[in-house]
């Protein structure tokens, strides 16, 4: 795995002219409860974009919109220039497919093992015959150091095992990006470690990852862009080194202190 502070944010490969994702005016509404206000988000091939921002600022429903999980109130979500559209659910199921997601918890299938759990989506979504789904689920865990893992049931694995047995369930799918919704958020310190190694060796490969955080060292280590959203708007964004060091709006700054040191934001 990488050193903890190792820069990734240089040497990235030439990023084509259209985004893998695109996010252009989105909203998103729970009733009277107004979430995302007209974002605009694209993400390129080979790009890591960390979204911060404090709890209840949106980034979460944003990620969420970017795979149709949570359908938008108004704007549209393009994945390789394809329009997610919840009426057209045979092109909808062929976009998504593309897409990989970890979530917070790790919903792994406590009766099945680590080799099952790894196989089942590629068995389920993509067809795979059982030698297939096998020797590329095989090959996810070696990806995030758990394949001598394989024959363990979820309940045998710490909490950071368990999330990069879901990270390795994401990989075993072929996705062309990669979303994690604060992958790190349920674990203690020490498990978090190894989590955010297993996603640094990722970025380390050029893949393409959009990733709601709260890791402002990760961010600033690995990301190429940095989003900064509070009340459902993009406040700020740019090169993490830059965003994160040098914050132009006051409302940044305040999160920063607060997430920093700990002051009052």
């Amino acid at each position: 795995m990488p050193d903890l502070d190792l820069d990734l944010t240089t040497s990235r490969p030439h990023r084509a002219a259209t985004p893998v994702i695109s996010a252009k005016e989105l909203c998103k509404s729970y009733g009277d409860n107004v979430v995302l206000r007209g974002v605009d988000l694209d993400v390129h091939e080979g790009e890591v974009v960390c979204i911060i921002g404090p709890s209840g600022s949106g980034k979460s429903t944003l990620l969420r919109c970017l795979n149709n999980l949570e359908q938008p109130t108004d704007g549209t979500v393009s994945v390789f220039g394809q329009v997610l559209d919840a009426r057209k659910p045979k092109e909808l199921l062929r976009a998504r497919r593309h897409i990989g997601m970890v979530f917070q918890q790790f919903n792994l299938f406590p009766h099945m093992d680590v080799l099952g759990n790894v196989m089942e989506g590629q068995r389920s979504a993509l067809g795979r015959s059982k030698a297939d789904a096998a020797a590329a689920a095989m090959s996810a865990l070696a990806e995030v150091g758990l394949a001598e893992r394989a024959d363990a049931r979820p309940s045998q694995l710490s909490g950071g095992q368990q999330q990069r047995v879901a990270i390795a369930r994401s990989l075993a799918m072929d996705p062309k990006v990669m979303l994690f919704d604060e992958p790190t958020s349920a674990l203690d310190p020490e498990l978090r470690a190894e989590v955010l190694d297993t996603m640094r060796a990722l970025a380390a490969e050029h893949r393409t990852m959009v990733i709601v955080t709260h890791e402002m060292g990760f961010a600033k280590r690995v990301a190429d862009r940095v989003v900064f959203i509070d009340g459902g708007v993009i406040v700020e964004q740019g090169d993490p080194r830059e965003v994160l060091s040098y914050p132009k709006t006051e409302r940044l700054q305040r999160f920063l202190n607060l997430v920093l040191w700990g002051e009052d934001a």
